[in-house]
């Protein structure tokens, strides 16, 4: 996907204002690259034996009792990859067959996922996010295409997960009252909105008179003030509160 086309869909998806709107996006994102369904989860670990899952999907409804099973999830080989790596997969029917779980994909084929893409982020605080588009297609592509598609997918997913964080489990940071007492200073507040325009560290630090180096402690403390773990998170929890604009 050309860049410019891109970073606009991961712009969109990040200004999600509601689960509808994220799954609409995250769609449209994957009609764009041949897909045509998409499948979310965002989990925290409270304790080592209570985690907290959200499941969203633009999967048939009848599919969805089966992808919100948390026991299945355990023995279903793309969601083990997933639980183990952060690195994206590919996976089809030859995937699950050679993990002994053919079954799992004879399941799922009736609703039109019979290949696709899935990442996860294992983040700070216990939280972890999975990412997938799905393909009705025995493949979702050629070989030599699905190094550039991984990447772009894997760099949407990132924008994903900021967003679903943010819409099904925000942190404890509520309205205008706790903007004012995050009391982010300006010049983390600048760096952190050119940073949401697609400026680069160095871009910005030209823009601001300052080092690489500068912009990158800035935005890390704007990230850290603000009790997120990326600065894509840091960029919508700004957003919301109000302490920076967008256009």
């Amino acid at each position: 996907m050309i860049g410019t086309q891109l970073n606009r869909r991961c712009l969109e998806v990040l200004h999600s204002s509601s689960v509808r709107e994220l799954v609409r996006a995250s769609t449209e994102f994957g009609l764009s690259m041949g897909f045509h369904t998409m499948a979310a989860m965002v989990v925290t670990d409270h304790s080592p034996s209570l985690s907290e899952f959200q499941c969203v999907t633009s999967a048939p409804p009848e599919y969805i009792p089966a992808f919100e099973d948390q026991e299945a999830a355990q023995r279903d080989p793309v969601s083990q990859h997933c639980k183990r790596s952060s690195m994206p997969t590919v996976w089809d029917q030859k995937f699950y067959v050679a993990a002994g779980r053919g079954d799992y994909w004879e399941q799922q084929a009736p609703y039109g996922l019979r290949s696709g893409i899935a990442v996860a982020f294992h983040l700070p605080r216990g939280r972890h996010f999975v990412f997938g588009l799905n393909s009705d297609n025995q493949s979702c592509g050629e070989r030599r295409s699905r190094l550039g598609m991984m990447l772009d997918v894997q760099q949407f997913a990132s924008h994903v997960q900021a967003a679903a964080f943010d819409l099904c489990m925000p942190y404890n940071i509520g309205g205008q009252d706790d903007a004012r007492e995050i009391g982010l200073p300006v010049g983390e507040l600048d760096a952190l909105r050119r940073a949401m325009e697609g400026l680069s560290d160095w871009a910005i630090g030209q823009a601001m008179g300052i080092s690489e180096t500068e912009v990158l402690l800035r935005i890390r403390r704007a990230t850290q003030r603000l009790g997120c773990t990326t600065r894509y998170e840091a960029a919508l929890r700004a957003i919301r509160l109000g302490l920076v604009s967008c256009s």
